[in-house]
């Protein structure tokens, strides 16, 4: 068949198995309703430039109005032979719509086409992963309300080292980073403001369209400054895919937590998230945070591919670009997704407050505040600090915890009886989360 995108100059049809090869409809269907966005701005920015009459605009306007819901309905079968989603809406278009068809690419390529299309795409997934964060930090904040104030170690090289109330924990392991990430998302929104429709294939059109003017009814902030810029720059999907990376990291180490808290019975999962063993009958295991942890990997990979994918590249557009979908929707997909899954876990976990209590005395976690006390009191810290790690080292000699000290072992050590008020874990946690 005759493809759209050739010309006698062009050389002849491409190879069946090439085209098969290097199409990516696939993956760029995705972006019909985008695609179809865009066109419409378009075709509204021909009609402004006497390019197009008002009954061909809106014509073009109604059909690319209702084709996306049409393909999603089932209604309307794109033709799947085409090199990208781009040329398979321009082909179906024709057949529907006849020689008037013949005129919607005036003055844009699928260069700027594409470019504007992804933007338009990004900023949806911008707004979906903001969603997302904010279904997680509203999960915690339930959380809080049940578990908050439960005194919990908090560890240092993964041993027990300070008691601390369970609100600073997740507040630390999660509420805080997901917080900044929140923010790393408006600075992805600003990389999403220039619309590249109007930079054509790399250095925009003589014909009389305003760029302004359809980047406006897209909803962006102004048009392309540059043309080869607009159309080969792909700075904002690197910045996106580095937030999902940074998300996912972030979740990774809080999933991290989990799995060792509930390694040490600190926490209890719930049977709605607990995965179990094909063969051991009484395993309860924490397969939801270990997957989350694991998609960590693959959002470090699709970042790096696509750093990758762009570092040897020239100025203006290659078809290698064409990859940066495969890997940005991936990224995406998968931040959303254990987003989703996170905001799932906080409501079938819990802690347990007596297993917490005997891990601190366990791990001897007051014996920061004992040293604390005692410089209260005037002693030098390196004297405090040298004091009561003699303390500690005698009590385990003994096979005893610091939350055992009587009267008489403070005696016996020359340290005063007031840090028998000190003992209490509970108490120290709070003291400290004032």
């Amino acid at each position: 068949m005759t493809r759209i995108a050739r010309t006698a100059a062009t050389g002849g049809d491409l190879d069946p198995d090439f085209l098969a090869w290097s199409s990516s409809f696939p993956i760029d269907r995705r972006l019909l309703p985008q695609d179809c966005e865009g066109s419409i701005a378009h075709v509204q920015g021909l009609c402004r430039a006497g390019l197009l009459s008002a009954d061909e605009a809106d014509v073009l306007v109604a059909a690319l109005r209702t084709l996306p819901a049409e393909v999603a309905a089932g209604d309307v079968v794109l033709p799947d032979d085409e090199e990208d989603v781009h040329m398979a809406v321009e082909s179906q278009l024709a057949r529907t719509l006849g020689a008037v068809v013949a005129k919607l690419h005036t003055g844009r390529s699928r260069n700027d086409q594409v470019a504007t299309d992804l933007k338009l795409w990004a900023r949806a997934a911008v707004a979906a992963i903001e969603d997302g964060i904010d279904r997680v930090l509203a999960a915690a904040a339930m959380w809080c309300e049940s578990h908050g104030e439960v005194a919990m170690p908090a560890y240092t090289h993964r041993q027990v080292a300070i008691p601390v109330l369970a609100r600073t924990w997740i507040g630390g392991a999660l509420v805080e980073p997901l917080r900044r990430d929140r923010r790393l998302l408006l600075v992805v929104a600003d990389e999403l403001a220039e619309s590249p429709l109007g930079a054509g294939a790399i250095a925009g059109t003589t014909l009389p369209i305003d760029a302004a003017q359809t980047a406006s009814a897209l909803g962006f902030a102004h048009g392309p400054r540059n043309p080869i810029d607009a159309v080969g720059g792909r700075d904002h999907a690197l910045l996106l895919a580095f937030a999902c990376a940074r998300i996912g990291m972030h979740l990774a180490r809080f999933s991290t937590d989990v799995v060792e808290l509930a390694s040490d019975g600190l926490v209890r999962l719930g049977g709605a998230i607990a995965g179990g063993s094909s063969m051991m009958p009484h395993k309860r295991n924490p397969d939801l945070f270990e997957l989350v942890r694991g998609e960590a990997a693959l959002r470090h990979g699709e970042l790096s591919g696509l750093m990758s994918l762009m570092q040897g590249l020239g100025t203006g557009y290659h078809r290698d670009l064409q990859h940066d979908k495969t890997l940005l929707f991936a990224s995406v997909d998968g931040v959303t997704g254990c987003l989703s899954m996170i905001a799932l876990g906080l409501h079938h976990f819990d802690l347990e407050p007596e297993a917490c209590r005997e891990a601190l005395v366990e791990g001897d976690a007051v014996a920061t505040d004992l040293c604390e006390a005692l410089v209260a009191g005037g002693v030098p810290f390196r004297d405090a600090y040298g004091r009561i790690g003699a303390l500690v080292s005698s009590m385990r000699g003994q096979r005893r915890r610091l939350a055992s000290l009587t009267a008489a072992d403070l005696d016996a050590a020359g340290l005063d009886r007031a840090l028998l008020e000190r003992l209490d874990p509970v108490v120290a946690a709070r003291r400290r989360s004032r």
